[in-house]
C-alpha cells in the first residue's frame, strides 16, 4: 500500500509539473526527493499501467500518456497551435450547445484542417455522434448575391433539423471577407436565430481579425487566430516538408532524395499561400524531376550527397523518422558535439567568457537563415522583458539595449529547443553545464533562476545553457567580482525581496539574494532557504553575510554556521538603509572584519554576531554583585594594566550566571579568566576567581599564572596585582566615593556589619568584611545618585523563613542609614547582600 501511495505520488507531481513535457528520470527524482533508483522502478510501473510513454535511451525520457486528440493530426498542435488548440476545447465543451468559432488567418494556414479537426474532435468527446455531418458554406461562391446564400444556409440546417433523421452537424462558413459589412452583419443574426442544439457554427476569414459584434450572439464567441507558415518553428515548418514530401513519394511509388541544403531551403522559404503554396512548390518541385527522370527508381531533388535524406514510400514518416530527419537536415548532432567539446576545452583552459561567446554566436550564424525574421524578433522581445523582470529588477544586472544582442540570445534560445527535442543527452553536454558552474558561479545561479522562472524543466536541461555565453557575456565580469555571498531573510510576502531590489539596483550589482518567509517558519525551514543557496554559489572568498528581520541571533548564527565553515557575519532587525551601507562595502571590497565591526554601530535596536561565543578574542570576564558600575571600575583598571591584546568585559552578575548555566565551554572558548566579587561554582574548565581571594598568596600566583599563559609579561602581572589590592583596601574604597563622605559612609557600613555579626552570633573573616564595606558604600552612594529610578520589589510569599527572618532585621538595620541619606533600600540590594552573607551566617 506504501509503494502504490509513492507511485500515484510521483504521477500526480508530474502530471501538475510537467503535464505536456518529457521529462529525465532524474527531474522526476527531483520533483519528489526520491533516488533515481527508486524513481526508475515507479516510473517504470507507470509505464505498465499504461500511464506514462517511454522514449530515448541515453537519456530515458517519461511523458504523461493521454488519450489521443483529433488536433494530434495538425502539425504544431502540441507547440505554435497549442493555444488555438485549448480555445477549440474550450468552445466544444462548453454547455449547452457549445460556442461559435471564429478562425481568421492568410489563405493557407490550415483554417479548413483545424474546422475539421473540430468536428471530429465532437464525435470523440461523444458530444456529437458518429453520424453528425461536417458542411461547408464558402462565402466567396455568393458575393454579392447575400439573399442566395441565406437560402443556401437555411435549406442546409433543415436538412439536418427538420424531419425524422435528425443529425447533428458542423457548419462551417468561410471567407466572411468577401460580405459586406451589412451582409456579415444580416449572417451573423441569420445563424444566431438557430435555436437548433444539434447545429454548430465555424465562420472564417483571411482579414487577421474580425470585428465580432457579441450583440449578434446569445453567447460569447471563441475567436482563434492561425499564424503564418513561416512564423511557425522550424521543426513545425520541416515537419510540413516531410509530410508533403511523403505524400509525393506514396503518389509516384519511387524513394525521393533530398539534400540537407535543399531540405532546409524548402521549410524556409516564404508562401504567399502559406501551407497550401508550401504544398503545391514540393508538387511542382517532383513534377519537374520526374519529368527528368521517369525511369529511375530514385527521385533526386537538387544534387544527391553522402548526407541525402531518404524518404521512402509509404513508411511512416512523421511517426517514427522525424527527430532524425531534423537532425540530418541541420546537420545537428556534429555540429553540437564540436561546440560542446570546444566550450569545454576554453573553459578548462581558463579562456575568457568573450572567446566562448564567440563559438556559440559561430554556430548561431550558421542557422540564422532557418528562423523566420518576424518570429525571432517578437521572440527576442519576449526574452528581452522576461530578463528584465527576473534579473534586471531584481539583481540590478543591466544588459545592452541593441536589438542585435537580444536577436542573438533569442537566436540561442531557439537553438537550444532543436538541441533539447532532436537531440540526446550525453556525457559532454551534462559536463559543460558543471564547467559554467564551477567557473561562474554567481552568473550561473542568475542564469539558472532566469531559466527556472521561464520554463522550469529549461533548468535541467544541460542545452538551454547555450544561451548562458550570449546574455551573461557583458555583465560576468561584474557579477563575479563580488567577494562574499549575501542573504536578505524577511517574515512576510515581498519584505525581504522589496529590501533586495532596492540595494541591488542602487548599486547596480547583484549583491543580495533575498528568501520571502512565512511569518509562522519554523528556524529548521529557514536554514534550508540558506542551505540551498550557498550549495548553488561557489565558497566566497571572504565569507557569507546574513541580514534577517527577527529571532535569536545567536541561534540563527550557530545554525548558519553548521553548514559553512566560512567566515560569517549575522545582523537583525534589517532595515534598507543597513542593507544598502553593506551592499556600499562590499562594493569597495572591504575586508570582512570592517564590514562585522560597522554593522555593530547600525543602532540600539540592531544586534551583530561574526564569530561564535563570547568573543572573538581572548578575554576576562568581570562581574560584581555591587553591579555593572563597580565591573566597569574594575575593567578600567585592568584594562590600563595589561596589554590590548587581551580584551576585559564587563558583565551584570546575573547576566554572567545566566551565560554559565545556558552554555557550554565552547561558548568561553576565548575567555581565560573569570573575575567575580563572590565565589561561583564552575565545572567547564575556565579559571573563575573570586577577586577578593588575592589577598591570599596561593590565589595571587593562581592569578598570575593565568595572565603569563595568556601572554602577559611577569611585570604586568605584579602590577595588576599590587593594583586590585590597592583598588579594594579601605583607601580603595575612599577612592572611588565621589560624593559622599568616606569617613561617615564606612563608619555605617561597618556599624550595619557589626549588627549582622551579632544577631547571626558570628565573626567575619577581613576578606569578608572588606567585601562588604565596599559594597555598602558604593550601594548608599549609587542609590542617592539615582533615587529618581523606578524601584525593584521581591514578593515575599514565596521566600523560606530565613529568607523572611533576613528581610524583616535587614529592614531595621537599614532605617537610620536610610534616614540619614534619605533613601529607600531595595528589596532587590536586600536580595543581594543575602546571596553574599547566607553561606556565613547560616551555619549548621
Amino acid at each position: 500500500m506504501i509503494l502504490l501511495n509513492a507511485v500515484e505520488k510521483l504521477y500526480t507531481a508530474i502530471a501538475q509539473q510537467f503535464p505536456n513535457e518529457r521529462i529525465t528520470t532524474k527531474q522526476a527524482a527531483n520533483i519528489v526527493g526520491l533516488t533515481r533508483g527508486v524513481t526508475s522502478s515507479y516510473l517504470s510501473k507507470l509505464e505498465k499501467q499504461g500511464k506514462l510513454l517511454k522514449t530515448g535511451s541515453r537519456p530515458v525520457y517519461w511523458q504523461i500518456k493521454r488519450e489521443s486528440s483529433a488536433f494530434d493530426k495538425l502539425i504544431g498542435s502540441h507547440g505554435s497551435l497549442s493555444a488555438d488548440v485549448q480555445h477549440a476545447i474550450e468552445a466544444i465543451v462548453y454547455p449547452v450547445h457549445g460556442l461559435p468559432i471564429f478562425i481568421t488567418g492568410p489563405h493557407g494556414t490550415g483554417k479548413l484542417a483545424f474546422a475539421q479537426a473540430i468536428y471530429h474532435e465532437s464525435i470523440r468527446r461523444q458530444i456529437f455522434t458518429k453520424e453528425a455531418v461536417f458542411e461547408s458554406i464558402d462565402c466567396a461562391n455568393y458575393k454579392d448575391r447575400s439573399d442566395t446564400l441565406k437560402k443556401e444556409i437555411q435549406i442546409t440546417t433543415q436538412r439536418f433539423t427538420v424531419g425524422k433523421s435528425l443529425k447533428n452537424c458542423y457548419l462551417y462558413i468561410k471567407n466572411l471577407q468577401e460580405l459586406s459589412s451589412a451582409d456579415q452583419h444580416s449572417l451573423l443574426v441569420q445563424t444566431n436565430q438557430q435555436k437548433d442544439a444539434n447545429i454548430r457554427y465555424i465562420f472564417s476569414t483571411v482579414t487577421e481579425k474580425i470585428n465580432i459584434n457579441h450583440e449578434y450572439f446569445n453567447s460569447a464567441a471563441m475567436q482563434i487566430n492561425l499564424i503564418p507558415l513561416g512564423n511557425r518553428p522550424l521543426n513545425e515548418r520541416i515537419t510540413f516538408v516531410a509530410m508533403f514530401l511523403q505524400q509525393q513519394s506514396n503518389q509516384i511509388r519511387r524513394e525521393i532524395l533530398v539534400s540537407p541544403s535543399e531540405f532546409i531551403k524548402l521549410a524556409t522559404l516564404n508562401h504567399s499561400d502559406n501551407i497550401r503554396g508550401l504544398n503545391n512548390r514540393i508538387q511542382l518541385l517532383c513534377a519537374e524531376t520526374y519529368a527528368k527522370t521517369p525511369t529511375t527508381n530514385q527521385l533526386v531533388i537538387s544534387k544527391s550527397t553522402k548526407n541525402s535524406i531518404s524518404i521512402m514510400p509509404n513508411q511512416h514518416l512523421l511517426q517514427t523518422c522525424i527527430t532524425t530527419l531534423i537532425t540530418s537536415a541541420l546537420q545537428l548532432s556534429p555540429t553540437v558535439d564540436s561546440l560542446f567539446n570546444k566550450l569545454s576545452d576554453s573553459l578548462l583552459c581558463g579562456e575568457t567568457i568573450t572567446e566562448q561567446n564567440f563559438l556559440v554566436l559561430k554556430v548561431l550564424n550558421q542557422i540564422d537563415t532557418t528562423i523566420s525574421k518576424s518570429l525571432l524578433e517578437a521572440f527576442a522581445k519576449t526574452i528581452e522583458q522576461d530578463s528584465n523582470k527576473y534579473i534586471t529588477h531584481q539583481y540590478g544586472i543591466n544588459f545592452p539595449k541593441d536589438n542585435t544582442f537580444w536577436r542573438n540570445v533569442a537566436l540561442a534560445f531557439i537553438f537550444s529547443n532543436l538541441c533539447s527535442d532532436n537531440l540526446p543527452m550525453s556525457e559532454t553536454t551534462h559536463k559543460l553545464q558543471a564547467a559554467i558552474k564551477n567557473r561562474y558561479p554567481r552568473s550561473h545561479y542568475l542564469f539558472q533562476k532566469f531559466l527556472t522562472k521561464l520554463t522550469p524543466q529549461y533548468a535541467q536541461d544541460a542545452y538551454y545553457y547555450l544561451p548562458f555565453f550570449i546574455l551573461m557575456a557583458q555583465c560576468e565580469d561584474k557579477i563575479e567580482s563580488v567577494h562574499y555571498n549575501a542573504i536578505l531573510l524577511a517574515h512576510g510576502e515581498n519584505t525581504a525581496s522589496s529590501i533586495q531590489q532596492v540595494v541591488n539596483t542602487l548599486t547596480g550589482n547583484y549583491f543580495f539574494e533575498a528568501f520571502d518567509m512565512p511569518i509562522d517558519i519554523s528556524l529548521d525551514k529557514i536554514n534550508s532557504y540558506v542551505q540551498n543557496y550557498l550549495v548553488n554559489q561557489d565558497s566566497s572568498p571572504k565569507g557569507n553575510i546574513i541580514l534577517f528581520d527577527m529571532g535569536s541571533l545567536r541561534q540563527m548564527f550557530r545554525e548558519i554556521k553548521k553548514i559553512s565553515k566560512q567566515e560569517l557575519l549575522v545582523v537583525n532587525n534589517v532595515t534598507t538603509a543597513m542593507a544598502l551601507d553593506i551592499g556600499l562595502r562590499i562594493q569597495r571590497n572591504e575586508a570582512f572584519q570592517s564590514i562585522a565591526e560597522a554593522s555593530q554601530k547600525y543602532s540600539l535596536t540592531t544586534d551583530a554576531q561574526y564569530y561564535e561565543g563570547l568573543s572573538n578574542q581572548k578575554n576576562i570576564i568581570v562581574a560584581c554583585m555591587s553591579g555593572v558600575g563597580l565591573s566597569e571600575e574594575l575593567k578600567k583598571l585592568i584594562e590600563s594594566t595589561l596589554s590590548p591584546s587581551l580584551k576585559v568585559i564587563a558583565l551584570d552578575y546575573k547576566k554572567l550566571h545566566a551565560l554559565l548555566k545556558n552554555h557550554d565551554r565552547q561558548f568561553f572558548s576565548n575567555t581565560q579568566l573569570i573575575l567575580t566579587t563572590t565565589d561561583v561554582n564552575g565545572d567547564m574548565g575556565i579559571d573563575i576567581m573570586n577577586i577578593y581571594n588575592i589577598f591570599d598568596k596561593s590565589t595571587s600566583i593562581r592569578l598570575q599564572t593565568v595572565l603569563l599563559n595568556a601572554g602577559e609579561n611577569e611585570r604586568s602581572s605584579n602590577l595588576l596585582i599590587d593594583r586590585l589590592l590597592k583598588f579594594l583596601s579601605i583607601e580603595g574604597i575612599r577612592g572611588r566615593l565621589q560624593i559622599l563622605n568616606p569617613d561617615v559612609v564606612i563608619q555605617e557600613s561597618q556599624a550595619i556589619v557589626s549588627h549582622y555579626e551579632d544577631f547571626y552570633n558570628v565573626k567575619f573573616t577581613p576578606r569578608l568584611k572588606l567585601n562588604l564595606y565596599m559594597h555598602l558604600s558604593l550601594m548608599f552612594e549609587r542609590m542617592i545618585m539615582n533615587s529618581k529610578k523606578s524601584k525593584s520589589v521581591i514578593k515575599r510569599i514565596p521566600l523560606t523563613d530565613q529568607e523572611q527572618d533576613f528581610f524583616s532585621l535587614s529592614s531595621g538595620i537599614f532605617q537610620p542609614v536610610e534616614r540619614k541619606f534619605n533613601i529607600k533600600v531595595q528589596d532587590y540590594e536586600i536580595e543581594l547582600l543575602y546571596q553574599l552573607l547566607k553561606d556565613f551566617i547560616f551555619i549548621d
